[in-house]
């Protein structure tokens, strides 16, 4: 019987996104091939090393070494507080300059044009760049300008984008949210706090619909940490595993793992 495909989709959730790279060491252990990713946000970071063929054991070590001072650059507040061309720079070095088109595995990444208001699913091109745009949180980072369209994060319509891995040719799709508990957890101080707290509620809403599309939700528990804290980075990456093994262990038990993924 030939093995169906399974498509990866990696929601947006700032620094909390690193508890996909606890999920995908969880997936990996399982032996569950991924033949497709589509991620949003820092989903369409770890996505775009993963589908490059970075080693977790290297994803997961540069995760405990970066900072946000070397992915953002301060720049004059005409569209946006800072530049994400650190991260741009920092992704480029890990993954060698790919295109797309150089990827092991098929990947996208979801942006929002902000002239149309429509959702743009990047596939084609320089891959750090359309990572850059999927992250350009509007009014905090500098929006990306590619192929006549002003690109910000996808997470404003798309956050959990389980249809554009299905789309991209998945029988399967495993989709990982990393928005944390809608409850309030604590009183924003500052703009960039502030400005972040309305991105969190954009973002759950936009994940809402898009569960309906994915076979399995893995939801790590990460409610503890705020979406800018980069000081737990460990405590991210085991909340991942953690959630994967819990979602996965009903399908292992009642050995249906090859009615679902061979």
């Amino acid at each position: 019987m030939e093995r169906r495909r399974v498509g990866l989709a990696l929601g947006g959730g700032a620094a909390r996104g690193l508890a996909h790279i606890g999920v995908l060491s969880v997936l990996e252990e399982r032996g569950i091939p991924i033949d497709y990713i589509a991620g949003t946000s820092v989903g369409s970071v770890v996505g775009a090393l993963y589908a490059a063929g970075v080693p977790l054991r290297d994803i997961r070590l540069a995760s405990e070494k970066v900072r946000w001072h070397h992915l953002l650059r301060l720049t004059v507040p005409r569209e946006g507080v800072v530049a994400a061309r650190g991260l741009e720079d920092y992704l480029d070095r890990l993954i060698g300059g790919r295109t797309f088109e150089q990827l092991a595995i098929p990947f996208a990444a979801v942006c929002v044009d902000v002239i149309t208001g429509d959702v743009v699913v990047l596939r084609e091109g320089r891959v750090a760049d359309a990572v850059r745009a999927s992250c350009a949180i509007p009014g905090i980072f500098s929006p990306v300008r590619r192929d006549g369209r002003l690109l910000v994060d996808g997470g404003l319509l798309n956050n959990l984008p389980s249809d554009v891995v299905r789309a991209m040719g998945a029988d399967v799709v495993l989709a990982v949210d990393v928005n944390g508990d809608p409850a309030p957890t604590r009183v924003p101080v500052g703009i960039f706090q502030i400005v972040m707290r309305s991105i969190e509620i954009m973002q759950r809403a936009g994940c809402v619909a898009r569960k309906e599309t994915a076979d399995l939700v893995i939801r790590p528990k990460l409610e503890t940490w705020s979406l800018i804290d980069l000081d737990h980075q460990k405590d991210y990456i085991e909340c991942g595993r953690a959630a994967a093994q819990q979602a996965l262990g009903p399908v292992l038990e009642q050995n249906i793992m090859p009615a679902i993924f061979g």
